[in-house]
């Protein structure tokens, strides 16, 4: 504090002590102005501590992932009363959270001490006595014969149990479902009171249900399916009119339309019946898809060239969801074309059968060849959702060139691949959280001189993380591990081993050149395969994206890997620039120990989707 005391005699002109006033208030003003700046600058810094929970070392690693006087103490408020604010907020929140948990009586105080900062924010909390249900009651207005009533202990709810107040809420929603599954769409809770007996300190819970009119189903109505059959559609429902009415019918025919690629949008609503004790109708309400669709895409990498790709689907074959597809490859590589047919819901619901012809021409480091494979393979959804599986035949004739040794031979051989598939992923195109898994089991049988008999086994992973949401960063890992079994290396079609190098495997070593070399440096290929790589996924802005990769790979020419012989490894940058049909990919690799006369100082790919 400032004190200024002003003496003075009468004899002093009128006009000196206005001067001396004025002189005094320009220094009081630059010392206020000078003081409030400094003031603005001074930030209220603070410590957190917890005082009651001595005891209760869980309820005070609750309380302190909740307290945003905790989270924000980095950015300290200007003032005080920004710091009471942050404390005052907190009390409140650690009050209800304590309730929720069956602390009834709790009761917390916030004190702000020190007079300087760094100043110390106390919470003394006061936990009370934690309370446990009481009488646990479900009332029905109205009972009928239909409904088979739960007891609370198939509700989650249990006398003497702590009364908290998730599993109340939860037991309300099963309550409604187990209704709903019993043929009562329209079941609502009127009321759910709530009783606290201070005293005995027990919580009385109270379910009032109304259960609505008891449901048997009707007709069905599609509406919105111009130019597709109505047996088809009917094919895809899971009940016969005077079906007792259940979520999982409507969920059902939900995933089977939308199951067909037919159809954008598929709502499912019940209507009103005529009378009462009528069945009640059914009204599908359809969006469809263009039934006719043409697809681009391709990529560029320094190591395989440009390659472009393109297909035109047609699916709604005969007006009953059959699909016709037409791909095509173009590659400096590779030139691929493909013909295949699909058949919905064969023999049984959500079953697929595939028809394919498949016409290859590949002239890659390790090998010319050129191939013909017919084929057929039956799917259906396994796990759902975002698993399925597969089971096939192919026949396959080939004539190949191996570049490693000269040879050139002919191979005719029959497959039969079996494929599970499973992605609990959160996205298609650009994941961020979850894992995705491919494993395949493909018994080959040699139809020619050429070639023996063999087994691939194949298993590939990947696993996604969030880092954080804002900004997003992902941190994404991948491995494969494959082998062939049966048959020996030279036996084996040039084009039927396993090769590492390149987009798939490894980054910034080139297509086919992670394994076994010859005198040329040319691939030999191998009969097993370990990969595994990494990314962080940096979302910088809201459409640019960084990442940074590391890669290991190698082919090994035993069914086993031999890891003596170690790994190839390769690190790079890449950039990414989302749109509506996948990120846009640039990635730059440079292999780590690079072999001379071997391996590029870097290679450049560009493509559409994530690397994995």
């Amino acid at each position: 504090m400032i004190r200024v005391n002003a003496l003075g005699g009468g004899e002093k002109r009128v006009t000196g002590w206005c001067c001396q006033v004025g002189a005094l208030y320009l220094l009081l003003a630059g010392i206020f102005s000078a003081s409030m700046a400094w003031a603005a600058d001074e930030k209220v810094t603070y410590g957190v501590f917890f005082h009651g929970l001595d005891g209760h070392p869980e309820l005070l690693t609750r309380l302190q992932s909740l307290s945003m006087a905790l989270k924000r103490q980095d950015h300290p408020p200007d003032a005080l009363s920004g710091l009471q604010a942050r404390a005052r907020e907190d009390a409140e929140t650690f009050v209800q959270a304590l309730k929720a948990d069956g602390w009834f009586d709790a009761r917390v105080d916030a004190n702000i001490t020190g007079e300087e900062a760094p100043r110390v924010v106390t919470f003394v909390v006061q936990c009370g006595v934690r309370y446990r249900y009481g009488r646990l009651v479900l009332k029905l207005p109205s009972t009928p014969t239909q409904f088979v009533p739960p007891s609370m202990d198939e509700l989650g709810l249990h006398e003497d149990d702590f009364a908290q107040s998730a599993p109340v809420f939860a037991a309300g929603e099963k309550l409604l479902l187990l209704a709903r599954q019993q043929g009562f769409p329209r079941a609502r809770l009127l009321d759910h009171p709530l009783e606290l007996d201070r005293q005995g300190h027990r919580l009385q819970v109270s379910f009032v249900l109304e259960l609505g009119e008891f449901v048997r189903l009707g007709r069905v109505t599609f509406l919105g399916a111009e130019g597709i059959k109505p047996s088809f559609l009917e094919e895809h429902l899971s009940w016969r009119p005077g079906a007792v009415y259940h979520p999982k019918r409507f969920d059902g025919i939900y995933r089977s339309l939308m199951g067909t690629g037919l159809f954008s949008s598929v709502k499912v609503a019940l209507g009103t019946p005529p009378g009462k004790g009528d069945l009640w109708p059914v009204t599908v309400r359809l969006i469809q898809r263009k039934h006719r669709s043409i697809a681009l895409g391709g990529g560029f990498s320094t190591d395989k060239g440009l390659n472009l790709k393109g297909s035109w689907e047609h699916r709604n074959v005969l007006e009953v969801g059959q699909r016709f597809k037409i791909k095509t490859e173009l590659g400096t590589e590779a030139q691929m074309v493909s013909l295949a047919h699909e058949t919905p819901d064969f023999l049984v619901s959500e079953q697929k059968l595939t028809l394919s012809l498949q016409l290859d021409r590949s002239q890659a480091s390790a090998f010319d060849s050129q191939s013909v494979q017919v084929g057929g393979t039956l799917l259906r959804p396994v796990w759902a959702p975002g698993g399925e599986a597969s089971l096939g035949v192919e026949w396959r004739i080939a004539d190949v060139v191996d570049n490693s040794s000269a040879l050139r031979s002919s191979f005719a051989s029959t497959a039969i691949p079996t494929i599970l598939k499973l992605d609990r992923s959160d996205d298609l195109l650009d994941p961020g959280q979850g894992w995705r898994s491919h494993n395949e089991v493909k018994p080959v049988l040699a139809l020619s001189k050429s070639g023996q008999s063999h087994v691939m086994v194949s298993n590939r992973g990947s696993l996604y993380h969030k880092l954080s949401q804002d900004p997003r960063v992902v941190v994404a890992f991948r491995g494969e591990a494959d082998t062939v079994a049966g048959a020996g290396h030279d036996n084996l079609a040039a084009d039927q081993r396993l090769y590492a190098g390149g987009s798939a495997t490894l980054r910034g070593v080139g297509n086919q050149l992670a394994g076994q070399l010859d005198q040329s440096n040319k691939p030999m290929g191998g009969r097993s395969l370990l990969a595994l790589g990494t990314e962080v996924r940096w979302l910088v802005k809201e459409n640019w994206g960084l990442v940074a990769f590391l890669d290991g790979a190698r082919s090994y020419q035993d069914p086993w890997p031999d890891l003596s012989e170690g790994m190839l490894f390769g690190a790079g940058v890449g950039g990414r620039y989302t749109t509506p049909f996948g990120p846009l990919r640039l990635d730059v690799g440079l292999p780590l120990h690079r072999r001379t006369g071997v391996d590029d100082p870097f290679q450049i790919y560009i493509s559409i989707g994530q690397a994995f």
